[in-house]
């Protein structure tokens, strides 16, 4: 095979090999030094943060309230839902397979 046939090949498995690994990327939380949670795939943590990354469906810590609950499982939801987004903003289907879809709590 020439190199630059080669090359093709290659780029057109990363290309569609990529967001197929990502899709089974294990979903996770972590606190940031100002105290802030964020929700995403483990290979967005971070290296600072990654002995705090949890997986995102841990218990919540002593003292959380119900509504701050309600936002955890709501963040955690949007995370999950955005490993399926496309250009344009759409889902692919299976996102409504693999992720569970949470209203957006009214309390603060």
């Amino acid at each position: 095979m020439k190199p630059q046939n080669l090359l093709k090949t290659w780029s057109l498995v990363v290309a569609f090999g990529l967001p197929l690994s990502v899709l089974g990327a294990e979903l996770v939380r972590w606190t940031d030094d100002g105290g802030r949670v964020t929700y995403g795939v483990i290979t967005d943590v971070p290296q600072r943060y990654a002995s705090r990354a949890v997986p995102a469906n841990a218990p919540l810590p002593p003292g959380t309230t119900a509504c701050e609950a309600r936002w955890h499982r709501y963040a955690a939801s949007a995370a999950c839902f955005d490993q399926y987004r496309v250009v344009g903003g759409g889902l692919k289907p299976e996102a409504f397979q693999r992720c569970t879809e949470m209203p957006q709590p009214d309390c603060n």
